[in-house]
């Protein structure tokens, strides 16, 4: 048998690429002694599977990031009507809601439409990314997210909305 705690660690480990002593610096955002985020970009996080969710807060942690996280597109609804959030790193498979009709829903309100929407889906055939582009999404990086592509995404994203 195996400890919770073991089974995390050895995924997480599997997941995230080893530091580089400039892996921080790159985004311009590093994470101070304290923990303290000296980044003001606003990140939501839509992600159903709480390995998943735990790997991608890690990766944006270590490049200096913090992120909201939520688990379906309701969730992020409401969430987006409580805070403005820059960009949202969305899963396009979950329950309750999936990303595409959570994105349709944000780029008809008004209020949201310039936020920045990257789909994050293990489906990496040929078509679905013209499908995450077609329900309004900016981006698309695959799952099992591996950091240097959650980090290009994110570059990506503060060059188009002009914080980077």
């Amino acid at each position: 048998p195996i400890r919770r705690n073991a089974l995390l660690e050895a995924l997480l480990s599997r997941f995230l690429s080893p530091s580089s002593p400039d892996s921080a610096t790159s985004h311009g955002n590093k994470l101070m002694d304290g923990g303290d985020d000296v980044s003001d970009l606003r990140i939501l996080v839509v992600e159903d599977n709480r390995v998943n969710q735990r790997v991608i807060e890690l990766q944006l942690r270590k490049a200096g990031y913090r992120a909201d996280i939520v688990a379906n597109g309701r969730e992020a609804l409401a969430a987006l009507e409580i805070r403005s959030y820059d960009l949202v790193f969305m899963d396009c498979q979950m329950p309750v809601m999936d990303g595409y009709e959570a994105t349709r829903a944000i780029r008809r309100d008004e209020r949201m439409k310039s936020i920045y929407v990257i789909a994050m889906t293990a489906h990496t055939m040929e078509g679905d990314r013209d499908k995450c582009i077609a329900s309004g999404m900016n981006d698309y990086i695959p799952k099992p997210t591996r950091e240097a592509e959650l980090l290009a995404g994110l570059d990506r994203a503060l060059k188009a909305i002009g914080k980077g």
